[in-house]
């Protein structure tokens, strides 16, 4: 892909040397009386694709809108490529493609037309528009439909238009916000799939409440909960954190008549959660799955195993 070049504002910036190429210090913000941000601290290298997840509300979407110089902080400071969001928005808004969750098309347009003025919003150079829109198109499956005016796409199409109005000035930074979110299966492959390519080649930003799309595609993962960091690391390395070579999965009639402490009590039980009517117990073995049954007794509909994976993470940390 062709690099192209901004003008970039005067103030003091700092280059970074280490590889980072976002940086979150102290990062705080409210809306009234509601904290969304709490003292936020986070650094993102370059060529990463970093997954942020959490429950609604937790601040994932007021986070980015931060880094895209969309909202102001009340107190800290963030970086990308070493331009402050403070001083230097013009040159970080150049920097960035921003899928929103939904994206603003403007639906009179035509596919080509809408990704040509945008092209020409970030200064992307005449000469070379037509065909950067024409690589893009192809890149995400849609020059078929470049004539075609965007309010005729299905939820699917416009996304996969939307991700190439992310790209028009071939970005250094790329964040998805719920890329895949109530797109069919084959669509929602797609885009993954294309989220995948970028690996390495871009700084990418994925925010999903997917476990399983976090899992596959992401680096590292953060778990934002009620504005706060609670866990960070590798998919592996978070689902290791669960201390259990195993997860048992027990459906109950009543969850009160279960006494937490005899499972804990249990030589192999690591921990032990309570999911509606379902119990998840990590174990460090299976040679005392025949006790833990015993003691649900009657209480116990069924009995299922299964190896830990990021959604017990995620279930284990915002709880």
């Amino acid at each position: 892909m062709r690099h192209y070049f901004f003008i970039i504002p005067d103030g003091d910036v700092d280059l970074n040397s280490d590889n980072v190429m976002i940086k979150i210090n102290s990062l705080n913000k409210s809306f009234g009386r509601i904290s969304a941000l709490e003292n936020l601290n986070l650094e993102i290298k370059k060529g990463e694709l970093l997954g942020l997840i959490g429950p609604n509300g937790a601040g994932k979407t007021t986070a980015i809108r931060i880094i895209c110089c969309i909202l102001q902080p009340n107190s800290g400071e963030v970086t990308v490529g070493g331009y402050s969001i403070h001083h230097h928005q013009i040159k970080i808004k150049s920097m960035i493609g921003y899928l929103p969750e939904e994206p603003n098309l403007y639906e009179r347009f035509k596919a080509r037309d809408l990704l040509k003025y945008f092209g020409e919003l970030y200064g992307v150079p005449k000469n070379t528009i037509d065909e950067r829109i024409d690589e893009l198109l192809e890149l995400v499956g849609m020059s078929h439909r470049a004539d075609d005016r965007i309010n005729t796409f299905s939820k699917g199409l416009r996304q996969r238009i939307g991700i190439a109005r992310a790209l028009i000035h071939d970005p250094e930074v790329i964040i998805f916000d719920e890329p895949t979110m109530g797109l069919d299966p084959a669509t929602s492959r797609a885009i993954r799939n294309f989220i995948k390519e970028l690996k390495g080649n871009k700084t990418v930003i994925l925010c999903t409440h997917y476990m399983d799309e976090a899992d596959l595609l992401c680096d590292r993962v953060a778990i934002l909960n009620q504005g706060k960091i609670h866990d960070m690391g590798t998919p592996e390395y978070l689902k290791e954190k669960i201390h259990g070579d195993i997860i048992l999965q027990i459906r109950v009639h009543d969850p009160q008549k279960i006494d937490e402490n005899h499972l804990m009590a249990v030589n192999s039980v690591e921990s032990v959660n309570l999911e509606g009517n379902q119990f998840l117990i990590s174990l460090r073995s299976r040679e005392d799955i025949s006790q833990i049954i015993d003691l649900f007794g009657v209480e116990a509909i069924s009995v299922n195993t299964k190896e830990p994976t990021l959604e017990d993470v995620f279930i284990q940390t915002t709880q």
